[in-house]
């Protein structure tokens, strides 16, 4: 894991993927290892890194930057690293998933210690960006924030009128039961109503690095 300057940032890549069928996870978490110690600390702006592992056995990298201009800089340098290309040959390329988002919230500042992460991916069927961040933060303050479970949340923009919702938790399975509220909730069910279920994604992320 990395942490970087206590910054605010403003974009967020979240990139799935399984590892390769002839790699082990500890050899996994060592190409990770090495690719932050080789590179990304290397690297100006960046706020974190961390590695996650769902229930599925599938991974994600979770990169904060203080802003887009960083995760560009970073993406065409890549190539040419030698660390990137050993944890690239780690991984199952067919299975990759990128996801780049701009934070929809001011003054994000990550938790010290982080264990798990939830993050859903949703189109809107009705109402637009603007009554989506308002509904939001209700949700923040009359329900996330209820509980000391929660360490933070937002609403990124992805391409192509794609949403991410990404909650930070302390505990694992408080952090599923609290999302399985939403659909009971009423400051929660204005947010399902809007959301496209065909177009929706949902998973629940432990760091293990």
């Amino acid at each position: 894991m990395i942490k970087g300057k206590k910054v605010n940032p403003e974009v967020m890549e979240f990139t799935s993927f399984k590892k390769a069928e002839h790699i082990t996870e500890q050899e996994l978490l060592k190409a990770v290892a090495d690719f932050e110690a080789g590179f990304l600390d290397l690297q100006k702006g960046i706020v974190m890194h961390c590695l996650v592992k769902n229930s599925k056995d599938e991974y994600a990298n979770v990169l904060f930057a203080e802003n887009a201009a960083v995760l560009k800089d970073i993406a065409e340098q890549l190539a040419a690293e030698a660390p990137f290309l050993t944890f690239l040959n780690a991984i199952d390329r067919k299975t990759v998933t990128v996801n780049y988002m701009d934070i929809e919230k001011a003054a994000v500042r990550l938790p010290d210690t982080i264990s798990c992460i939830e993050f859903g991916t949703f189109a809107l069927k009705s109402g637009d960006r603007e009554t989506l961040l308002k509904i939001s933060d209700t949700i923040e303050t009359e329900y996330l924030n209820s509980f000391e479970n929660t360490q933070l949340h937002f609403i990124g923009s992805l391409p192509n009128d794609h949403y991410a919702e990404v909650t930070f938790g302390k505990d694992l399975q408080k952090t599923q039961e609290i999302c399985g509220g939403y659909l009971i909730h009423d400051s929660c069910t204005p947010l399902m109503e809007m959301i496209d279920e065909t177009k929706m994604t949902l998973d629940f992320w432990t760091v293990i690095a």
